[in-house]
């Protein structure tokens, strides 16, 4: 006698409709965050890029989050990168770079135009 049991998989195929298998409707994870741009600068490279931090209040400077103790590493998107040590080599880039803290050795945000005094 053949065994009529059949495999059952509870996870149903959905396509992109905004709504997940439950019903519920989609929960968006992007937050938003201000762009600053900045020049970083390692042991071997220099970097040119976009820090993202968050929009007023808490940690809404670049200090803050290179001195967030819960952090070790930095998102850097749209990244322009160089060796320091073979400057001829040409530039290269990465939409996101992921860069650990203590490795850097400088940060100066690039987006002076918002201090009157520059």
């Amino acid at each position: 006698m053949a065994d009529k049991t059949r495999s059952y998989n509870p996870v149903k195929p959905v396509r992109n409709t905004g709504v997940c298998a439950q019903g519920n409707p989609a929960i968006s994870t992007q937050i938003k965050t201000k762009l600053i741009k900045v020049l970083v600068t390692t042991d071997d490279y220099e970097i040119e890029g976009f820090m993202h931090i968050k929009p007023g209040g808490y940690q809404s400077r670049v200090s803050d989050l290179l001195n967030a103790k819960e952090l070790h590493f930095v998102p850097i998107t749209r990244a322009v990168f160089r060796k320091l040590r073979h400057p001829d080599e040409p530039c290269r880039k990465a939409a996101t770079l992921i860069l650990r803290l203590d490795t850097i050795k400088m940060v100066v945000p690039l987006d002076a135009g918002d201090d009157p005094e520059f």
